[in-house]
């Protein structure tokens, strides 16, 4: 493929070739794990105050390193058997890494990261708008995971790979769309920094006590036991020995929802991931099914209330082909 000024979008078939490429807003390293043969694809563009990333991969590899003091980076990973910090990221989950936040990730399969970081002005007019001693936990180093929106998050990810599919087309076709390019990826960065400036504080009132803070932990463990399946909560307050009361007590308090909530936003929010990734030859029906969603009206309408739209509008709105020159 052929570069233009301040963007590239190339095809990788190693590790190595990848590892030896530099990121404008992180310091990393990389090597491969498990004997799996490594190929990857991957399209980026840095323009300005933005950096845009879009990367699916295959095959075992594991990551360290940090992001700079100068910058912040919005996330994207899921994959079967990933790890983010050593916690299960197997579901889109967005993860908000704070100036100078270290990171180590492990992917021994089949993955996707999609990324938006922002530095320069933009950064430093959030920082402005958030003196020292209110500064939120995403200008801080640290990862944030706070429950943004799913439909806040899908507008993301649109804009997200929408910008990196016109660097991907102009690279295919040796075109310099610096202009466009440009927009697009400073869309993506204002779309992030919309989301930061009106983010929703998180609960700051304590949990009771430390034994409801391990049960919904240990909650979370079953349900990451079988993420492609409906699990009861009923079964679980039975193999936990607590009552279902207690246990909506606590998540409310440490996740702000219900258990049954939680469980099925999850199974929703896995299903969109696979959109994401194969809706171009996945079938919405074979999608809700993978995931337990036997009746398909409840699943759409389930979706759309957490996403603000049909699963078939998401497909159709990531998979819609670029427009032509």
């Amino acid at each position: 493929m052929l570069e233009a000024p301040n963007w590239y979008a190339r095809k990788y078939n190693s590790v190595v070739a990848r590892s030896r490429e530099t990121d404008p807003d992180a310091e990393f390293h990389i090597q491969q794990i498990g004997a799996r043969t490594h190929a990857s694809r991957m399209a980026t563009i840095d323009y300005a105050d933005a950096f845009v990333l879009d990367l699916r991969d295959k095959g075992g590899i594991a990551m360290s390193g940090a992001i700079g003091d100068d910058a912040l980076t919005a996330v994207f990973i899921w994959g079967e058997g990933t790890t983010f910090n050593g916690q299960p990221s197997q579901i889109p989950q967005l993860r908000i890494l704070g100036p100078g936040t270290e990171f180590k990730l492990e992917m021994p399969g089949s993955y996707r990261l999609m990324r938006i970081g922002l530095r320069g002005a933009t950064l430093d007019a959030l920082c402005a708008g958030s003196p020292e001693r209110h500064r939120p936990g995403w200008l801080m180093p640290g990862v944030r995971e706070q429950p943004f929106a799913p439909a806040a998050e899908l507008e993301l990810q649109h804009k997200l790979l929408r910008t990196a599919g016109y660097a991907e087309v102009a690279a295919q076709r040796g075109y310099d769309l610096s202009a466009g390019l440009a927009v697009a990826a400073s869309e993506a960065g204002a779309a992030l920094a919309l989301m930061l400036s009106h983010a929703e504080h998180p609960l700051t009132r304590p949990l009771n006590s430390n034994e409801r803070r391990a049960v919904v932990d240990a909650t979370l463990a079953i349900l990451e036991a079988r993420p492609h399946l409906p699990v009861s909560i009923s079964t679980v307050c039975t193999v936990l020995g607590v009552g279902e009361r207690m246990l909506e007590r606590a998540f409310q308090d440490h996740l702000g929802l219900s258990p049954r909530a939680y469980e099925r936003q999850r199974r929703l929010r896995a299903a969109h991931g696979l959109i994401l990734t194969d809706g171009d030859r996945l079938s919405i029906t074979e999608i809700a099914m993978s995931f337990g969603f036997w009746h398909l009206g409840r699943f759409a309408g389930a979706y759309a209330a957490l996403f603000g739209c049909s699963p078939s509008e998401t497909r159709r709105r990531i998979w819609a082909r670029m427009p032509p020159d």
